[in-house]
């Protein structure tokens, strides 16, 4: 059972009462008892311990302790990717949490033109996900975006990657904040290519075999997010 659960604004110290789809998940689905601990966080950083009183009818009441602040990551990896269809998508979000991408980018492109977001669905994966991976920071989901308007986003960071099948291997080491952009079934047509190319994106190999853009995504993000680690100094170069 994770131990990480997400709300929407911490309780003050002391006893309080859950409320709620956190307060439902934690009675009915997962069934909690007097004495079981958990961390309570606001996806922002901020957390608290927190042990359960009593437990019954869709409520848990809670002894909750002081609020603590937990830093975000040095690194923030944004992963755009052309959404595949909806169960592949959860997965890229529940994965790419775990992995450690800090801000996701949903795109119409040419070749995929989903019908908007799911972003109830959305953010209940990644809730879900952090928790299990006992990560307090939860990563930003974006409003589906048209590719043309994503190449212009000044929010971008300047180590700017397109996996493509063309590219070099992934640096060793990265320095500063990156993107990652990943392509649909088909891939990018050879005009949003060069769109990319001309905004900065560096084609990035991903090895030698053609892969899903789920895959894609979650690979090509553990190779940057190992080359930030390693220009951090916690690794040792790549040999």
């Amino acid at each position: 059972m994770a131990r990480r659960y997400f709300v929407d604004s911490l309780p003050v110290p002391g006893g309080t009462v859950l409320v709620g789809e956190p307060a439902h998940h934690l009675a009915v689905v997962l069934r909690v008892r007097t004495g079981d601990a958990m961390v309570l966080c606001d996806g922002k950083g901020n957390e608290c311990e927190a042990t359960v009183i009593r437990s019954g009818s869709g409520k848990v009441a809670i002894q909750a302790g002081e609020t603590k602040r937990t830093a975000p990551q040095d690194f923030v990896l944004h992963v755009a990717f052309a959404p595949p269809k909806w169960t592949r998508a959860d997965w890229l979000l529940e994965h790419g949490t775990e992995v450690g991408i800090g801000v996701f980018w949903p795109l119409w492109t040419e070749r995929t033109r989903p019908q908007g977001g799911r972003h109830d669905r959305w953010d209940k994966v990644i809730r879900a996900a952090a928790g299990q991976c006992d990560r307090a920071w939860l990563p930003l989901v974006r409003e589906v975006t048209e590719f043309a308007d994503f190449l212009r986003q000044p929010e971008l960071p300047p180590n700017r990657f397109l996996a493509d099948g063309e590219g070099e291997p992934a640096p060793s080491s990265i320095a500063g904040n990156a993107a990652l952009l990943v392509g649909p079934e088909g891939g990018f047509t050879s005009s949003e290519r060069a769109a990319a190319i001309a905004a900065g994106f560096v084609p990035m190999g991903l090895g030698p075999h053609v892969l899903r853009t789920e895959t894609a995504a979650l690979v090509g993000a553990a190779a940057l997010l190992l080359a930030a680690t390693r220009a951090a100094g916690t690794l040792p170069p790549r040999s």
